[in-house]
Formats: C-alpha cells, sequence, structure tokens
C-alpha cells in the first residue's frame, strides 16, 4: 500500500480533479501514483533530472500497473514539458532559489498552468518576493509538520494584471492561520532569540550588523503572531 508523507499528502489532497499534473523532480513517483489512484488527474507526468530516480519511478509505476497513466521524462525542470501541456505543476523538495530558477528558466510554461504547488526548503521569502515581483499571485499557502520539521507550500497562479510592487515583510501573512502555523512561528522566535543571545556573549567586533538583522527578524515574527492571534478571534 503506498503511503504519502504528510508533506506529500498535503500536496496531494489539494489538487482538484484536473487532465494533466506535472510532478517536477519527483521523488520516485509517490505523488504521481497517489494522483492517478485517487482519481486527481487522467495523467501525470513524473520528471527528475536524473537517469537513477527515474529509473526507480519506471519501476515502480510498473508495480503499480500505471503505465498508461504516468510518463517518466528525463531532464532538467520545466524544459520536460511544453507550453500548456500540464494544468498544474508541483516543484517540490528543492530549495527556493532553485524553485526561482526552474520556473525563470521555462517561464512560458509556468505562466501556462492554471496553478503551481511549491514547497521550497529554505528560503521560502526570498521566492515568494520574486513571485509576487513576476506577476504571479499568491493563492494560499500553509506550514505542515512532519517528523518536527517544518515544510512550506505555496499555492500560486500567473495574473498579468497582478499588483508587481507588493513588498513581503514575512512569508507567514500568506499561510493558513493553523496551530502548525503558530508552532513554527514559536520556532522561529526561540531560534532568533538564541541568535542573539549568542551574539551578545561572543562581543565579536563586526557582529552588529547581524544583530540588527535578528532584532528585526524577532520582531517581525512577534508582531505577525499578535497579527494571526487577532484575526483568529475576528
Amino acid at each position: 500500500m503506498l503511503e504519502l508523507t504528510p508533506r506529500l499528502k498535503t500536496i496531494g489532497e489539494s489538487i482538484e480533479r484536473c487532465n494533466v499534473v506535472a510532478d517536477i523532480g519527483s521523488d520516485h513517483a509517490y505523488l504521481p501514483i497517489y494522483l492517478i489512484k485517487n482519481n486527481k488527474a487522467n495523467k501525470v507526468i513524473a520528471s527528475d533530472i536524473n537517469i537513477g530516480p527515474a529509473k526507480i519511478s519506471k519501476e515502480r509505476i510498473k508495480k503499480y500497473g500505471l503505465e498508461n497513466y504516468i510518463e517518466v521524462r528525463i531532464g532538467n525542470g520545466l524544459k520536460v514539458i511544453d507550453k500548456y501541456e500540464a494544468d498544474i505543476i508541483v516543484i517540490a523538495g528543492m530549495g527556493g532559489l532553485l524553485i526561482k530558477s526552474i520556473i525563470e528558466e521555462r517561464m512560458d510554461v509556468a505562466i501556462s498552468a492554471d496553478r503551481l504547488i511549491l514547497q521550497p526548503m529554505r528560503d521560502s521569502r526570498a521566492l515568494i518576493s520574486w513571485l509576487l515581483k513576476s506577476s504571479f499571485v499568491i493563492i494560499d499557502g500553509e506550514v505542515i509538520k512532519e517528523n518536527e520539521k517544518y515544510y512550506e507550500i505555496i499555492r500560486t497562479c500567473f495574473d498579468e494584471e497582478a499588483d508587481r510592487d507588493a513588498e513581503v515583510i514575512n512569508e507567514v501573512y500568506y499561510y493558513k492561520n493553523t496551530p502548525v502555523l503558530h508552532e513554527y512561528i514559536d520556532r522561529k522566535i526561540e531560534q532568533y532569540m538564541n541568535i542573539i543571545n549568542q551574539l551578545k556573549a561572543s562581543n565579536v567586533a563586526d557582529s552588529d550588523a547581524r544583530m540588527r538583522e535578528c532584532i528585526e527578524e524577532l520582531n517581525n515574527y512577534r508582531e505577525a503572531k499578535k497579527w494571526l492571534i487577532l484575526n483568529a478571534e475576528q
């Protein structure tokens, strides 16, 4: 029986019935198999840049008898799919800056999709900021917890009339107001407090800039928590 991680299951459950999903960097085709078995898509393209993982994907797809529904392609990023070929594009488990470069390299493909589902492992704020400046809108996002780690999932689409001047103060304002999000913010607050205390104890001469940066981040997360609590009560 196929069991998805909470991260992939959250992505899979959020996908509404469509024709074609492209899973970029497919991680052995777990998500594509789930999507077909749960009647979420008519076809899934599972891509990987390396031959080894692609071979494992093909073997797993064959095991489930889904060769007619899932196509494995080997190649870099969105270069493996054509414009308008995929209704939904999933890019998960990569750094935010790498996701940004993947979209930039084939912006025509990204723009043609109805929705992008992105799961950056880091640099989520930089990714969101770039998306907004590139005429994408953030539909929604959420933080989920898996094995004591927090993962951010961002759902976005292109809108040529979007406001490209939006400033991203903190990524958490774009996420669903859930208990896990509050846990995530608490973890961030704790991390920045620890860094500030370490900087104070170190007395390193060139730590002033880093100290100011950490204090600003700490205050931003504290303000975000207040804002989320206020909005939850309304």
